[in-house]
């Protein structure tokens, strides 16, 4: 795998942080910048932090869905099984660590949407394979994956079958994140759902909290309950507005951009991400986003000159009004191996990019408290 290094920035004004020449830009003392926890830190160079009169570090916002958790508290408590709805095209930036160690113990189905959306000819073993080592990253190890696309038929019968006998009798308790394809997933099985029991279907508040569950009886003794998603933690489109969303959600199947980068050129993804190619030899790049996601290469000195003018003119989808200075992105350069092994680079909830390992550095510019990811790629 290639070595990740976030770029140190100043929060305020942008500015790379550096503890070399004290009368330049981005100057902080080298005890900051060497820090243990320095890269989960909100940074201020000395400049700032005179002008500001305020204290040089601050956490970085994590969000947990603290009602959600309560509800996972019961279920590891009557041990549940649990059955997690990801969406495939953006799940790693939905990986809450806070759900994994609630319910890591519990056995847990990984139910993977939007497989229609991949391209032709996508290995379902590469994706099983791939998701399987995302959550055992994260400290859980599923009981079983399984791939649905968005017009697959659900045989319900059988599905409820497997399901009694892996539950052993339990509740089971069904999550994922907002835009999983969780309520599409309950919809189709509810169609064909013959209640054998004495209870009837409900929707009520959960007790001690705001939160309502959709509960539907297993027997006269166990129900699946549908969770409400909760919130894209680290996700773009947890960052951006609905209208934005529904440019970088694809509703078919996924676009494929080629491009190649040589040293100091970058592709540009709208105004929210960018991929730019810092030392090494021409690469060649794959780029895979939603069918109305627009790019562009562009001379990567200009990354800046040219975000401002889009955001103005809008001519490269997608925009936001939430994202509209330097200082609003993260940086973090990717120093590849040069193993000659395909691998990707993705931003949950955007897109990712696939290219051929060679030594590569790679700096990728993200809407700050996205996620990232590289690694080995899946699709080629």
């Amino acid at each position: 795998m290639g070595k990740v290094k976030r770029v140190m920035r100043c929060y305020h004004c942008g500015d790379i942080l550096q503890s070399v020449k004290q009368h330049e830009k981005g100057y902080i003392e080298k005890s900051f910048l060497l820090a243990p926890n320095a890269d989960k830190e909100v940074l201020y160079c000395h400049g700032c932090y005179e002008k500001m009169k305020a204290i040089n570090t601050g956490m970085l916002e994590r969000d947990a869905d603290e009602e959600i958790l309560k509800i996972l508290d019961d279920a590891v408590a009557t041990d549940a099984m649990v059955i997690w709805v990801i969406d495939l095209f953006s799940f790693n930036g939905t990986l809450n660590p806070d759900v994994v160690n609630k319910i890591k113990g519990l056995k847990v189905i990984i139910a993977a949407t939007k497989l229609d959306l991949f391209p032709k000819g996508t290995k379902r073993e590469g994706l099983i394979q791939f998701v399987n080592e995302r959550f055992v990253e994260f400290g859980l190890t599923p009981y079983k994956v399984v791939l649905f696309g968005n017009t697959d038929e659900i045989d319900v019968g059988q599905s409820l079958d497997k399901l009694s006998e892996a539950r052993a009798g339990h509740d089971v308790y069904m999550i994922g994140s907002i835009a999983s394809g969780k309520t599409t997933l309950i919809n189709k099985m509810l169609k064909s759902y013959s209640n054998k029991t004495r209870r009837a279907i409900r929707t009520e508040y959960y007790p001690g909290t705001s939160v309502k569950l959709l509960d539907i009886p297993l027997s006269n003794s166990a129900s699946l309950y549908e969770v409400p998603g909760f919130s894209l933690v680290t996700s773009v489109l947890g960052k951006v507005e609905k209208d934005v969303q529904k440019i970088i959600i694809p509703k078919k199947s996924i676009k494929i951009t080629n491009k190649t980068l040589s040293p100091g050129e970058a592709l540009l993804v709208g105004s929210l991400a960018c991929f730019e190619l810092i030392s090494g030899k021409a690469t060649s790049i794959k780029l895979y986003a939603s069918e109305m996601v627009e790019s562009k290469k562009i001379v990567a000195k200009k990354v800046r000159e040219l975000m401002e003018e889009n955001l103005e003119k809008k001519y490269l989808r997608p925009v936001s009004a939430r994202f509209t200075t330097f200082t609003d992105f993260d940086l973090f350069d990717y120093t590849m191996e040069k193993d000659g092994k395909v691998h990707d680079i993705s931003i949950a909830g955007l897109c990712w990019i696939s290219f051929v390992a060679r030594g590569q550095v790679i700096r990728v510019m993200i809407p700050k408290g996205a996620a990232v990811k590289e690694y080995l790629g899946k699709l080629r």
